[in-house]
């Protein structure tokens, strides 16, 4: 506080000195009243500097306690955090104050709020990734040691259990840096306009194939013409991870729905299964890294949706996931479209 009372007691008096000093100059090149009149013009200059600078003082001080006072608050907070204490907030009394550091104070708190989500995602995501690469790497293991000392006639199976426990580590690997490049925005390259029902219609197609093995079909319901700005590639792996979690949970026999709808200035993408849904509790967190249902086919990593739900982010878009009434899950994707379509530069 000491800082900054002499800074503002000097702000309040050095105008007061150059006043003064300029008034007696200007009175003593222009004669007013004699060297009595002088004289006393300046015990008068004085006697009111004196005055002012007392009040002066007691002024900056009230203003020097009034600003530092909260701002210590402001700063013990942040070295609290500083220290790993996340979930320090700002003194309640500071939020309620009716001026700009009343603002100030409201932003720290959310600041600290996000930095408080962001770290304990990341620890919880490493937590996460730690178990799910321990699993497989413990059934290599296991796999390996097998056929070095197991029976000559299960050396076949075993070595089928590595390239399994192997592949499944490459499809994690490969989802966690795809993930990662999501986040970081590594070789996005420049925002382009692409035809969405262009990409649905290729993925779809894609589906379809891949589905016919297990008896499944992926269908087109609607594509409507919409053009969106952003990354097609992103935008694809977006579609294609809801669409293949789709397969994987689906019913045989069934098909997955898919449609595309433009709705004024936004497109709405949806896929639907028929499978068991998702309990309710849990239909927002099956978007988080490593979140999976136990009610299916839990074969997946957990990543699909959460890399879908980082790549729709970034097309400024949301994504969300209800319960169909007759059963199956249906995921929506919402996002801008751009106007001039068909998308230029195709």
């Amino acid at each position: 506080m000491r800082k900054l009372f002499a800074t503002l007691f000097l702000l309040f008096w050095f105008p007061l000195v150059v006043a003064a000093l300029l008034l007696l100059f200007i009175t003593a090149h222009s004669g007013f009243g004699g060297g009595l009149g002088y004289r006393y013009l300046i015990r008068l200059t004085a006697h009111d500097l004196m005055l002012f600078s007392v009040a002066g003082a007691v002024f900056c001080f009230l203003i020097s306690r009034y600003l530092t006072k909260p701002l210590n608050k402001l700063g013990a907070a942040a070295a609290t955090i500083a220290e790993g204490r996340l979930d320090t907030r700002v003194d309640p009394s500071l939020t309620r104050r009716r001026d700009e550091i009343a603002d100030l104070a409201r932003n720290f708190d959310r600041m600290a709020e996000r930095i408080e989500a962001l770290l304990t995602g990341e620890r919880r995501l490493l937590a996460d990734i730690s178990h799910e690469l321990r699993s497989p790497l413990s059934r290599l293991t296991v796999a390996l040691g097998l056929v070095k000392q197991g029976p000559a006639e299960e050396a076949d199976e075993n070595l089928e259990r590595i390239g399994v426990e192997a592949r499944r580590l490459d499809t994690l690997i490969g989802q966690l840096l795809a993930l990662t490049r999501i986040d970081s925005g590594v070789d996005r390259g420049a925002p382009a306009k692409f035809d969405l029902a262009q990409v649905m219609q290729e993925v779809a197609s894609d589906g379809d194939f891949e589905a016919r093995a297990g008896n499944r079909s992926v269908v087109v319901k609607q594509a409507d013409s919409c053009a969106v700005l952003g990354f097609e590639e992103l935008m694809r792996s977006a579609i294609e991870n809801v669409v293949r979690n789709a397969i994987r949970h689906t019913a045989a026999e069934t098909a997955v729905e898919i449609s595309l709808e433009r709705r004024g200035a936004r497109a709405l993408l949806r896929v639907r299964d028929h499978g068991p849904g998702v309990p309710e509790n849990l239909l927002s967190a099956i978007f988080l890294p490593f979140r999976r249902v136990a009610n299916g086919d839990s074969d997946g990593a957990g990543l699909g949706l959460a890399i879908a739900e980082r790549a729709v982010t970034v097309h400024k878009g949301v994504i969300r996931a209800m319960n169909a009434p007759e059963g199956g899950l249906i995921v929506e994707i919402e996002v801008p479209c751009v106007t001039g379509f068909p998308p230029t530069g195709l």
